[in-house]
């Protein structure tokens, strides 16, 4: 429903450009700071800043996103992405990635504790504010080896979307949470295997 009120402000931000704005290419119209704030005004979106980062993050639910042509030109898509979210919430119960008891607290220091199953993963993190992305820099704890981890991040007022490059992520649950390879995990392989560009994560909320 937010996606489909965007237009309408969008057009309003760019008729309100004077006769000179016309001499711009599309390209710089849309990407000016007056569409970006009335978007964001809309969408509910924060500004990814330290400030608006900082904080504990209890996991809700996972989150799925399609992108690219495949994704878009294709008609099933949001049946897929039902159907891989319920496989997701299943496979993420099994490797205890539940409701309450997996977190994220990001530190004004830079610094992240992420708990899983118990344990708290330790690391580092970096954003790009501009690409709303965040890279997070796990360090080594037990068998557990080094990693990073780059997601796409969607501020709104409580709540925090983390979103994934499917294969990374599932690799990342698998290692983590030392769950076996299992036909769920292998049925969101394949399923992820059909849409290009697709994305997992999770729902927070602070």
């Amino acid at each position: 429903m937010k996606k489909n009120r965007i237009l309408p402000i969008v057009i309003v931000a760019l008729l309100s450009f004077s006769n000179a704005t016309y001499c711009q290419s599309l390209k710089d119209i849309l990407n000016s700071s007056a569409v970006k704030e009335a978007v964001t005004s809309v969408t509910g979106g924060k500004k990814l800043t330290v400030e608006n980062l900082s904080g504990s993050w209890t996991y809700t639910n996972p989150a799925i996103q399609l992108e690219g042509d495949n994704a878009l030109k294709n008609v099933a898509g949001s049946v897929a992405s039902a159907e891989m979210e319920k496989k997701l919430k299943e496979y993420c119960a099994k490797a205890g990635i539940v409701e309450g008891a997996f977190k994220y607290t990001f530190n004004n220091d830079s610094t992240f504790t992420n708990v899983l199953k118990g344990r708290t993963l330790q690391g580092t993190y970096s954003f790009n504010a501009d690409e709303k992305t965040i890279e997070l820099h796990y360090g080594k704890s037990g068998k557990f080896k080094m990693t990073t981890l780059t997601a796409h991040v969607v501020l709104s007022n409580d709540e925090l979307s983390l979103l994934f490059n499917a294969d990374k992520l599932l690799d990342f649950i698998t290692k983590a949470s030392a769950v076996s390879q299992n036909t769920t995990l292998q049925a969101i392989n394949k399923l992820a295997s059909q849409y290009e560009g697709m994305l997992m994560g999770f729902e927070l909320k602070k």
